[in-house]
């Protein structure tokens, strides 16, 4: 498919819950599955569970479905993002200023994290794209 005609969408974490993280982990993955352009920018509260030593430590923000998941063991919204980044055009970056306000670096995240960026070079690669909020 010519670049032009290549359906986009690009999801903003905002939130740190991980139902919400969870939730936009199957939307993305199966885009990205389903032959779109995914970029996901987690900001804010969100962009801190994508750090190593929260996942390593599974010290997640848990509500009732959070929860579940835990307990059951699903695959967890890292897992879901790195299957698609395997099937398909799926990028995850971190938000610069949430990341200097704490001051996390790129070692601090877990690899999934391609790179930590602006709002604008993140406006920047979601030209075209359908936006969603989480």
């Amino acid at each position: 498919m010519p670049e032009q005609q290549v359906p986009k969408l690009s999801i903003v974490l905002m939130s740190p819950q991980l139902s919400k993280l969870h939730a936009a982990a199957i939307m993305a993955s199966t885009a990205a599955a389903a032959g779109m352009r995914v970029q996901v920018f987690a900001t804010m509260d969100a962009l801190g569970q994508f750090r190593k030593e929260v996942v390593e430590r599974r010290a997640f923000v848990l509500d009732e479905v959070g929860r579940e998941l835990v307990a059951k063991g699903v695959p967890l919204f890292y897992d879901l993002l790195a299957q698609g980044k395997e099937v398909g055009d799926l990028h995850v970056f971190g938000c610069a200023m949430a990341a200097d306000l704490m001051g996390w670096r790129q070692p601090d995240f877990i690899d999934l994290v391609e790179d930590v960026i602006g709002v604008t070079a993140f406006f920047g690669k979601s030209e075209g794209a359908q936006i969603l909020t989480i």
